[in-house]
């Protein structure tokens, strides 16, 4: 059999004649590299940054664009837009559990508004799953590891009855790992997952033209997670003036458990003896695709589809005022956001294959996004944040204070989008598409504050008491055009332009509007020119792909801050006049000699504040009164250089031992090795210098034998195999002058099995 005819090589082969950087992971990488959602495929996907604080607060970037910050922003969508089976996903968390059937992902950088779905800027992340087979079949995969890691993945599909008509799939998994960061007041480890999720599908071809696909599903994960061990704690302004009431003043004052040694290197932190760190996130929906070919092989495909996402925490300790080291300052921390939303789109397009090809469609999505908060301050949090008041004052203004709110974003969007190609000649040709958008954004913000005898001491602490209501609308046009010329059958040259929008919103939040804040945050625009060369080797084999990009990002939204009386940091949204984002990216992989596989998919991105002057001040000068320049600085959660290499061999066991015979004569050895480098970023939109993350650089590792048949498989892997010990986030926190972080996975090992019938 050819090369090209195998799976992984279709899904490779996918994107060779389209005119835009592509990444893709194919189902034999998913499953030689235990990937099981887009959290661990980013391993593979060095264009992408996924920046986890929690999975509410999650930000996903292709080229430095997509979000500024992973804080949650209810009142936007994220610039890098990511879709499963098609279907629109409008909560980056959403997407962070494991995803059943998981067939492929493929990354589009760049604007991609003509392709449907929702305007973008950063680019687009497909997400395809295993639809339901006419052939009756059943898997199970198990996983035993590191830290009590225990998986396990079902699956069983066919046709419904004796029917060549209908086909179903079920399928499900549960996941759970220990956890690796100890608390070293209680002994006890966070950073644990436990996970299950279910998936149904049924599949009906009632003639050659209709195919109906059905999918409902329904994920649950629960996990302590996101303790942030404390990495810098400031005493001077870096103008070298005293920061009164530092955290360490305060935490002694307060009667805070002291803190571990060497808390980085081994992981421990010191959280209080009481109270809770747990969330658990639930998702559900529908979707349903109906696609016909009409006679003369134009198509014609709907796709509706609804869906929920509930985030629920249950902190006692935990989340942006209550993460101070060795203390309880909260005995309620939490966000709770009861997201839904609905899609509909409508597309057509013309029989490929012709001189002249066209496609079209219509999407229309509706999303609620409703959060409630509930923050209350207890003795301890009253003696820290009250610091140099005397007991009675922040007693009774802080000791029992709580904060709530209610905010309920509400987006209407309808957009229509149009896509042609047009061979010129047999080399030349041009692509190009335009969209039209038609966005709305309402909202309302209220909070109010009990409890305290001093409401102006608790609002400067927990954000001040206000009621407003915010209103957005705007009409974009976007759209892109592309000239190509086929050097040969194998080799493709193209340069594109493209316009891409990342819609503007609301600012949702406990706003001071003398301080400068605004409701109102106007879009992002990118207008993005790119050239690349695509091209195969030795008869498809080999697959070396090259792009060159410059991203002018008028309007690219981040955040300011403003600080309160106590020091607390109130941070709002706003927009900086004008990032570009330039580079140079490298994808190649297939067989080097016949058994050895190799991939290296590697991109230099700069992406910096072209200008910026409005900023807000870093922590470490934040007693220096105006404004900031960000100008010429790198923009946050972007890697300049980022690296990702893999190499797997393949050898037949009668080939290893002349006399291995019968049942081992059928079997297949493999081994490999991966290599991800990152090299530093800003983790936090204040773009402090004690936010910076250092260069780092992690080690995987597999072997295994299946026989050649595919029925089952026995490996074993290691992740970060030279445990690497590493920040992935860094956020201040201005009372005290804190700055904590999240640590990336330690040193992980463990086997896998997989059986097909």
């Amino acid at each position: 059999m050819r090369a090209s005819a195998s799976p992984a090589r279709r899904q490779l082969l996918a994107r060779q004649n389209d005119p835009v950087a592509v990444t893709t992971i194919t189902e034999k990488d998913l499953q030689t590299h235990q990937i099981t959602n887009i959290q661990q495929a980013t391993k593979l996907l060095p264009a992408v940054s996924l920046q986890i604080t929690n999975p509410r607060n999650t930000a996903i970037n292709v080229r430095g664009l997509g979000n500024f910050s992973s804080s949650a922003q209810d009142g936007l969508e994220n610039g890098t837009t990511v879709y499963i089976d098609g279907v629109y996903q409008a909560r980056p968390g959403a997407v962070l559990g494991d995803i059943s059937d998981l067939m492929g992902i493929e990354v589009l950088k760049g604007p991609q508004a003509t392709r449907g779905g929702v305007d973008n800027d950063g680019g687009t992340i497909n997400i395809s799953t295993l639809a339901p087979s006419f052939r009756r079949q059943y898997s199970v995969i198990g996983d035993y590891g590191s830290y009590n890691t225990a998986n396990i993945r079902l699956r069983a599909t066919g046709p419904i009855g004796n029917s060549d008509k209908v086909a179903f799939s079920l399928s499900g998994f549960s996941i759970n790992r220990d956890g690796y960061v100890k608390n070293v007041t209680t002994d006890r480890y966070y950073q644990d997952y436990h996970d299950l999720g279910v998936k149904a599908q049924i599949l009906a071809k009632p003639t050659d033209r209709l195919t109906i696909r059905l999918i409902a599903d329904y994920s649950h994960l629960r996990e302590s997670c996101c303790v942030t061990p404390m990495s810098t704690a400031l005493t001077h302004y870096a103008n070298g003036a005293v920061i009164a009431g530092n955290y360490w003043e305060r935490a002694a004052y307060a009667g805070a458990e002291p803190l571990p040694a060497h808390g980085i290197r081994d992981m421990l932190i010191s959280a209080p003896s009481t109270g809770s760190q747990a969330v658990d996130q639930e998702t559900y929906g529908v979707s349903l695709n109906i696609g016909y070919q009409f006679r003369n092989q134009w198509k014609l495909e709907n796709i509706a589809s609804w869906h929920t996402w509930f985030w629920y925490p249950h902190n006692g300790f935990s989340g942006g005022l209550g993460t101070i080291p060795g203390l309880r300052t909260l005995s309620a921390g939490n966000n709770q956001v009861y997201e839904q939303h609905a899609t509909e789109e409508l597309k057509i397009s013309s029989p490929t294959g012709r001189r002249f090809q066209f496609s079209g469609g219509i999407f229309y999505m509706y999303e609620e996004v409703p959060d409630y908060s509930y923050w209350s301050i207890t003795d301890q949090g009253a003696k820290y944040y009250g610091y140099g008041y005397t007991p009675a004052v922040y007693n009774a203004g802080l000791n029992g204070a709580t904060f709530s709110s209610h905010d309920n974003p509400i987006t209407n969007e309808v957009a229509g989008y149009v896509r042609a190609s047009y061979a010129i000649t047999s080399r030349i040709s041009l692509e190009g598409g335009f969209r039209y958008s038609f966005v709305t954004k309402s909202g309302s913000y209220a909070s109010k504050i009990v409890g305290s005898q001093y409401p102006a001491l608790a609002a400067a602490v927990l954000g001040q008491e206000v009621s407003y209501h915010a209103f957005h609308r705007e009409h974009e046009p976007s759209g892109n055009l592309s000239l190509l010329y086929r050097v040969g059958a194998d080799h493709l040259l193209y340069a594109t332009y493209s316009r891409g929008v990342r819609n503007g919103g609301i600012n949702l939040v406990s706003l001071n509007i003398s301080q400068g804040a605004n409701p109102g945050v106007r879009p992002e625009i990118d207008d993005m020119f790119e050239f690349g060369s695509k091209n195969s080797f030795l008869n498809k084999r080999i697959l070396v792909n090259m792009a060159a990009f410059w991203n002018n990002v008028h309007d690219y939204i981040t955040s300011a801050s403003y600080y309160t009386s106590t020091g607390t940091t109130i941070s709002y949204l706003t927009n900086a006049k004008h990032v570009v984002s330039r580079g140079l990216e490298l994808d190649a992989r297939g067989v080097i000699i016949p058994g050895l596989e190799g991939r290296v998919s590697a991109s230099y991105t700069d992406a910096f504040y072209a200008s910026f002057n409005n900023a807000t001040h870093p922590l470490e000068s934040s007693n220096i009164k105006g404004l900031y320049s960000l100008t010429g600085n790198q923009i946050p959660l972007n890697s300049k250089w980022n690296l990702s290499a893999g190499l797997e061999y393949t050898v037949p066991i009668r080939d290893m031992s002349p006399s291995a015979h019968g049942f081992w004569s059928h079997l297949l050895f493999y081994v490999g090795a991966d290599y991800i480098y990152r090299s530093g970023y800003y983790a936090d939109a204040s773009e402090s210098r004690y936010t910076r993350i250092q260069p780092y650089g992690l080690l995987d590792g597999h072997i295994g034998i299946r026989p050649e048949s595919g029925k089952w498989d026995l490996s074993f892997w290691g992740h970060n195999m030279l445990d690497k010990r590493y920040f992935v986030t860094m956020t201040p926190l201005a009372t005290g002058a804190v700055f904590y972080g999240q640590l990336g996975d330690p040193a992980m090992f463990g086997g896998e099995f997989s059986y097909k019938m």
